[in-house]
C-alpha cells in the first residue's frame, strides 16, 4: 500500500466512528521495527466536547487518533486516542 492509501483507509475507519469529525489531517506516518505495521496519526476538528464552558465562546476541538495498519493486508488493527496535551 501507498502512504496516501494508508491515510485514506486510516480517514475512512475514523469517520466510520466520528461521522462529525471535520478537517482530517495527516500528521505522522510510522512503520514499526519489523515492517509489519504502519501508525498513522490523524488529526481532526470536534464539536462534541466544546473547549470552555462558556456556550458563547466555545469551539471546536482538535483531537489525535493512532492507526494501526497491517502493513500486507491494509486492515486497520487498532485505532487509539493520543494526547498531545
Amino acid at each position: 500500500m501507498t502512504i496516501t492509501e494508508l491515510a485514506d483507509t486510516a480517514a475512512k475507519y475514523l469517520k466510520g466512528f466520528f461521522p462529525d469529525a471535520d478537517k482530517i489531517q495527516l500528521e505522522e506516518i510510522e512503520v514499526t521495527d519489523d515492517n509489519l505495521y504502519w501508525n498513522i496519526t490523524l488529526s481532526y476538528e470536534s464539536s462534541d466536547v466544546p473547549e470552555t464552558n462558556n456556550i458563547w465562546l466555545a469551539t471546536r476541538t482538535r483531537k489525535f487518533k493512532i492507526f494501526k495498519i497491517d502493513s500486507k493486508t491494509g486492515e486497520v488493527r487498532s485505532m487509539k486516542i493520543r494526547d498531545m496535551r
